[in-house]
C-alpha cells in the first residue's frame, strides 16, 4: 500500500486528474494514526485540487471552517461551491439550508472582524503561540497576508504549541493563500509529525509545485 501511495503521488504530480487526487487523499486520510484534527486540511487540499464535487462536500467544509474559527475561509468554500454550480441547486430544502449557512457565515464574519484586534492583543499575552498562529491565519483568510503571516511566525517562534507540526502545516497553507510558494515549500519541509501532518504537507507541496490547482483560492492582498 505504501508503494501504491508513492505511485499515486507521482501520478498527481505529472497527471493531476481529480480521480487520482481523490484516491490519494482518501488513502492518506485512511492511514493508521491519522488525526481527526486534520479534517479541515483534507478539505483545503480537496478545494485546491478540484475534488470537492458534491454539495455536501462544500457544506461540510464550510461547517468545519466555522467550527475552527475561520469564517472567512468558510465563506471561500461557499463561494467556490456556488461558482462550481454545486450549491444553489437542488430541492427547496437543500437551498434553504445553504442560505441559512450563508447567513450564519456572514454574521460570523462580521463579529469575528469586530473582535479580531482584541483577540490579537489577548493572544500576544498568552504563554503559548497557538492563539497567535490561529489569529494570523484568520487575518490571511481575510486578505491581510503580511499581517497574518507575521503573527503566525511570531506564534511559532514563541513556542509552547500544542502541535508545532500542525502550526507549521498551517503556516505553509497560509503562504500558499498568499501566493508565496517558495516560503510555503520551506514550511512544509519542516513538518515531521506522524499524525498525518507530514503526509498532508507533502500533498500541499505537490500542489504548490505543479499546475494542478483547479479551484479558486481565497482572495488575499499580499503587499
Amino acid at each position: 500500500m505504501n508503494g501504491y501511495t508513492v505511485a499515486l503521488e507521482k501520478l498527481v504530480t505529472y497527471y493531476p486528474k481529480p480521480d487520482y487526487w481523490l484516491d490519494l487523499i482518501a488513502r492518506t486520510a485512511g492511514k493508521p494514526g491519522f488525526s481527526d484534527a486534520l479534517s479541515l486540511d483534507l478539505d483545503r487540499i480537496r478545494l485546491r485540487t478540484g475534488t470537492l464535487d458534491k454539495a455536501g462536500d462544500y457544506l461540510e467544509a464550510t461547517e468545519l471552517a466555522v467550527q475552527a474559527g475561520f469564517p472567512g475561509e468558510a465563506d471561500s468554500f461557499l463561494k467556490a461551491g456556488y461558482a462550481q454550480k454545486v450549491l444553489g441547486t437542488g430541492s427547496a430544502t437543500d437551498i434553504d439550508r445553504q442560505k441559512r449557512l450563508q447567513t450564519l457565515v456572514t454574521n460570523k464574519i462580521a463579529s469575528d472582524k469586530a473582535s479580531l484586534a482584541q483577540g490579537e492583543a489577548q493572544a500576544a499575552k498568552l504563554p503559548g503561540g497557538d492563539a497567535l498562529v490561529n489569529t494570523g491565519l484568520a487575518y490571511v483568510t481575510y486578505g491581510e497576508a503580511d499581517k497574518g503571516l507575521a503573527l503566525m511566525n511570531q506564534g511559532i517562534a514563541k513556542g509552547n504549541l500544542k502541535s508545532a507540526d500542525l502550526a507549521k502545516l498551517h503556516l505553509g497553507f497560509a503562504y500558499l493563500l498568499a501566493n508565496k510558494k517558495d516560503d510555503a515549500l520551506k514550511a512544509f519541509k519542516d513538518v515531521k509529525g506522524n499524525d498525518g501532518s507530514r503526509d498532508l504537507a507533502r500533498l500541499y507541496a505537490i500542489t504548490a509545485r505543479g499546475n494542478n490547482v483547479s479551484a479558486p483560492k481565497a482572495a488575499v492582498k499580499a503587499k
